[in-house]
């Protein structure tokens, strides 16, 4: 009798757990779905995603894309992350190396509280640059008094190339993440940002995240370039060459897709604080925040965090301005973050600003991405995306290519979306911290209905030892 109780728990265990196994990939289990529009006798096609894919993607590493037969079968595919018009078709121009100049930092030059000044000197030993900082209210013993390396400038001035990519040949402290920051400027006062990269090295010597920073085909003629670094690691980051690598000739490197973004409606909002969270998960390279009142200028503070419980993290500063001057509007840059992964997002304004008077207008900017993807099985073929728990079945691009080379995707026909819904005028964005990740509420789910089937097991094997009669034996 026993053996029968136990394999009956078994049975009850089994069913339970076949219950609550994850669904079959098709593509009822996706929060979105488009027909394809292939062309004619195509094996291996590719599809340019647009921003109303993209929006629709619920893992950061976009593994919840695929494309389904009309017999509901996954077929072949693989991420292009370059875009079409990554096509490296014609060689790169040779990169260009230009050398760094000092600025030094003199804590005891007088300026006014909290400000710099940055001043160019040419003497007998050549040019140095000098950036003028307060002195601090309070020197620690040993601390250096004047001529710590704050910064380098580079002149580029005269490089007309659009720019790939900027790699710095530095040394900086091991063991820890370091950030380099890049600006640019025409006249060595107004300073825009041009980006950051977080570095990192062992304390072997070996670099596992390198100083390159992807500029997207940015322009630095007539500009000079500054590069900073944490002010607490005086002596420690040796700037010895800026390389510049140009963009590939040929054809022009893909826009990324812009996503505007609607910002949820506050009444009781504080005009020196936004926030929003994004329904989607794909990253974020970067954010164009526009003024829409003119004469604004607001210094700002971007954070962001995966979910309400956890603590808002410090990303970049930035200045939002819209200023005319001879009768031309000029609006600050877009904010580059690289490949900011968050959902929940906020915006401080500095505390020395008022705020905004009136919501910014938020654009997130996307890396351009691709399918390329075997077209196996009877069509009509369907794009399908909006799973989070979707498992990673993507290849190696090389794999669909029978003898692949650099840019050879670019060459293969462009299959489309059937759908004009696809692109979104914008996308509406909601309150961080009113609702919980669809994740953590499908994970409360499947603990609640294990709870419920484990009680159900009791109960069912509880009324089986019920009924056995008196005295059997087991």
């Amino acid at each position: 009798m026993m053996f029968r109780h136990t394999a009956f728990f078994a049975w009850l265990l089994a069913f339970g757990a076949a219950a609550h196994a994850a669904p079959a990939d098709t593509p009822a289990n996706y929060a979105a779905r488009w027909p394809l529009q292939l062309p004619g006798d195509a094996s291996v096609v590719r599809l340019p995603l647009p921003a109303g894919v993209l929006t629709q993607v619920q893992t950061a590493d976009l593994r919840d894309l695929r494309v389904f037969n009309a017999s509901g079968l996954p077929v072949p595919l693989a991420l292009d992350r370059f875009g079409p018009g990554a096509l490296a078709v014609a060689a790169a121009s040779a990169p260009i190396s230009l050398p760094v100049l000092p600025i030094l930092a003199e804590p005891q030059a007088t300026t006014a509280p909290g400000g710099m000044a940055l001043r160019i000197e040419d003497g007998p030993a050549g040019r140095t640059v000098r950036l003028d900082m307060p002195e601090p209210a309070a020197s620690a013993p040993g601390a250096q008094t004047g001529g710590a390396l704050a910064g380098a400038l580079v002149d580029t001035r005269e490089q007309k190339a659009a720019l790939q990519a900027i790699e710095l040949n530095a040394g900086w402290p091991a063991a820890r993440p370091f950030t380099f920051r890049l600006d640019t400027s025409a006249d060595l006062r107004q300073w825009q940002p041009l980006g950051g990269v977080t570095v990192y090295r062992g304390e072997d010597g070996a670099v596992t995240a390198p100083a390159h920073l992807d500029t997207h085909g940015a322009s630095l003629q007539a500009r000079y370039l500054r590069i900073t670094w944490d002010a607490a690691a005086p002596g420690t980051v040796q700037l010895r060459q800026v390389r510049l690598l140009p963009a590939p000739a040929g054809p022009a490197a893909p826009e990324r897709v812009a996503v505007p973004l609607t910002l949820p409606e506050d009444k009781t909002r504080d005009p020196r604080v936004l926030e929003w969270r994004l329904p989607f998960a794909t990253p974020v390279a970067a954010l164009d925040i526009r003024a829409v009142e003119p004469a604004t200028l607001v210094p700002v503070r971007v954070l962001a965090r995966q979910q309400r419980e956890q603590p808002w993290t410090p990303l970049a500063r930035h200045v939002v301005f819209s200023l005319a001057q001879n009768g031309q509007t000029q609006r600050s840059p877009a904010l580059e973050l690289g490949q900011a992964a968050w959902r929940e997002w906020r915006m401080e304004a500095g505390p020395a600003s008022p705020g905004f008077t009136a919501p910014p207008q938020i654009t997130a900017l996307l890396a351009p991405v691709q399918l390329v993807f075997v077209a196996s099985g009877a069509p009509p073929f369907t794009l399908a995306a909006g799973r989070f728990d979707a498992a990673d079945t993507r290849l190696p691009l090389a794999s669909l290519l029978p003898g692949y080379e650099p840019g050879a995707q670019a060459k293969l026909p462009a299959a489309t979306l059937a759908a004009a819904s696809a692109t979104p005028n914008a996308v509406p964005t909601t309150t961080p911290g009113h609702q919980r990740d669809l994740q953590q509420w499908t994970l409360w789910a499947v603990l609640l209905a294990g709870v419920l089937a484990l009680g159900g097991m009791a109960w069912a094997l509880l009324r089986q030892l019920n009924k056995t009669p008196a005295g059997s034996a087991d």
